[in-house]
């Protein structure tokens, strides 16, 4: 990106696997703001593979609605803004586009340097295709066969603590050595090496066959300290070279953003990180990106960042993945009328083939909306192993805000939609805010944090991004009907008080406007926790509306389904309806 760190003007570029979108962001009134926004269909991919396409008719939007040209007559950017308005002052691109990074791990230990190595593959966009360890039963000549087969991107070498044993790291490297070697020299992986930086000198001499060869500090150091950023930062710069070779255009986004197109991941997980240390300390902050290709999710814990890039899990191309974690009939719960299996089964694999269509009835948006639900179910699932708190819980840890980003997110025909499969997929506990980026904004406001460190709070605060409200959500078990919770809500307006009871199995909203703040009053039953401190605990906190006011969900936690599917149904049809999503009659 722009090494310039005064800009009153910035453009950001997000290439994905469907869509390329363009923002622009503009000074006003003294803070930054987003004032202009453009989507294409992605041309990353088949049959162009050239990401200039989709990029030009994004950023001719932007261009059409603020009347700002942002090309010469070379089609070169004009960085910084011209005397005439033409350009932008800055210019920052981040990417999930692309295929699949191949990657063989070879490491030591199952349960410390590879498991390590796992945990950093899973945090970007790599494919791992095999492992090989210490403890691997298979010969020397088995493994080079595994390599072979694999023809593998990127290996990602990885064991030994500094200063420990080197006999059986160096028996790895030649190993992997030998197997490049027998490849063609034009499909030779590139290699990561990560493990006992004593052994820099021995990796380099053995590598002198026309793999490319990084060396970077070692992710196990020793058996109790872990340190994945370095390694981290190496991948992200070979995943964005891959791409560039396999991809035209990117050549010319790393130029306007100063040599280095972000992975959207990274930026993403950037934003949730930064509001972990500028919300409540005592709860987590979530982040979830389903893209078509990739499910992303990333918690933070007071800075301590966690986060999965779950390749295998997405709402297009990736989307027959998700049947490896859950079933077509745990999809079909999550529905309001009835719907065949085969119809469900059906409907994942044409949008598979069509990852860009998008629902053109009723039942299909209803079936997108329950397989969004199972995909952020599976990404949560298979991330919480990793996560600083609540990891063995079957609760999910307190959590303030969660945003959600995504195609499916952003274009839920009301905003009920979107709000009822997060809270039942994520099924949040205690109170929290609910919060979308429909202009998929989170990338961009990542991507430019350290160019312009005042964008993330100022474009996070503005109106660009759609708080459906607050939440409440009380923990406990209890009878249909039952009382769970006395709230009071009292509008700063001076408005008249809100006052009810909140009944075991109720989803209710209380109206309090977008921009609107008041004092709310919560006074749980015996054996129900909101948040203050235990079951049965009162509190008051000041709280502010949102574009469905505050949601209560007393539905218990975790959510039990009925197993009669035709009470099933009828209590989704209800939720629907209790949310503002459906209208009755």
């Amino acid at each position: 990106m722009s090494t310039m760190h005064e800009a009153d003007t910035l453009l950001a570029v997000d290439v994905g696997t469907v869509n390329t979108r363009a923002s622009l962001f503009d000074v006003v009134d003294g803070r930054y703001r987003m004032v202009a926004t453009g989507r294409a269909s992605s041309t990353a991919g088949a049959p162009l593979f050239d990401v200039r396409e989709g990029m030009q008719v994004a950023l001719g939007e932007v261009s059409e609605i603020t009347g700002r040209p942002f090309f010469d007559e070379s089609e070169a950017l004009l960085i910084p803004t011209t005397g005439s308005g033409a350009g932008v002052d800055a210019f920052v691109s981040t990417a999930s586009a692309g295929p699949h990074v191949r990657t063989v791990l070879v490491g030591l230990m199952p349960g410390v340097s590879i498991e390590s190595a796992r945990r950093l593959a899973g945090s970007t966009y790599l494919d791992v295709i095999d492992e090989i360890g210490l403890t691997d039963r298979r010969g020397e000549e088995a493994q080079i066969d595994v390599i072979l087969a694999a023809r593998p991107d990127l290996i990602f070498m990885v064991g030994g603590t500094d200063g420990g044993a080197t006999a059986s790291v160096i028996r790895q490297i030649e190993t992997v050595s030998l197997a490049t070697s027998l490849l063609p020299t034009d499909q030779r992986p590139a290699l990561v090496f990560a493990g006992n930086t004593s052994l820099g000198a021995a990796v380099m001499e053995r590598f002198q066959n026309g793999a490319a060869v990084a060396l970077v500090p070692n992710i196990r150091p020793s058996l109790e300290l872990e340190e994945l950023e370095p390694a981290r930062l190496k991948l992200a710069e070979i995943i964005g070279q891959l791409r560039s070779q396999r991809i035209a255009g990117f050549e010319d986004l790393n130029a306007w953003s100063g040599g280095y197109t972000m992975l959207t991941a990274d930026a993403f997980s950037r934003v949730v990180r930064y509001l972990s240390r500028v919300y409540d300390p005592e709860k987590g902050v979530l982040g979830i990106d389903v893209g078509a290709a990739h499910v992303t999710v990333a918690a933070a814990f007071d800075g301590k960042l966690s986060r999965k890039v779950h390749s295998d899990l997405g709402l297009g191309t990736s989307l027959p993945g998700l049947l490896r974690y859950t079933s077509v009939s745990n999809v079909s719960r999550w529905l309001p009328t009835e719907v065949t299996e085969a119809e469900v089964r059906d409907y994942i694999f044409n949008k598979a083939l069509y990852p860009g269509t998008i629902p053109a009835e009723l039942s299909d948006l209803h079936i997108e909306y329950a397989l969004l639900r199972e995909l952020i179910r599976a990404g949560i699932s298979r991330s919480r192993g990793d996560w600083a708190e609540g990891a063995s819980s079957e609760l999910m840890p307190p959590m303030e805000p969660i945003i959600a980003s995504g195609g499916a997110i952003a274009r839920a025909p009301r905003p009920g939609y979107a709000a009822l499969a997060l809270l039942d997929a994520v099924q949040p506990r205690g109170i929290t805010t609910l919060v979308l980026d429909p202009y998929n904004l989170v990338p961009a406001v990542g991507a430019a944090a350290k160019l312009l460190p005042m964008i993330t709070v100022q474009v996070l605060e503005s109106g660009s991004f759609v708080s459906l409200g607050t939440v409440v959500s009380p923990v406990g078990r209890g009878h249909e009907g039952r009382p769970v919770l006395r709230i009071r809500i009292d509008p700063e307006s001076g408005g008249e008080p809100i006052e009810g009871i909140i009944r075991y199995g109720q989803l209710v909203l209380l109206p309090l406007r977008q921009g609107e703040h008041a004092r709310m009053t919560l006074r749980p039953e015996r054996g129900f926790d909101v948040g203050f401190g235990g079951p049965g605990k009162a509190g008051a906190l000041r709280v502010s509306g949102g574009a469905l006011g505050v949601m209560i969900d007393a539905r218990g936690r975790p959510i039990e389904l009925s197993n009669d599917p035709e009470r099933r149904r009828a209590l989704n049809q209800k939720w629907l309806y209790d949310i503002g999503a459906m209208l009755e009659g």
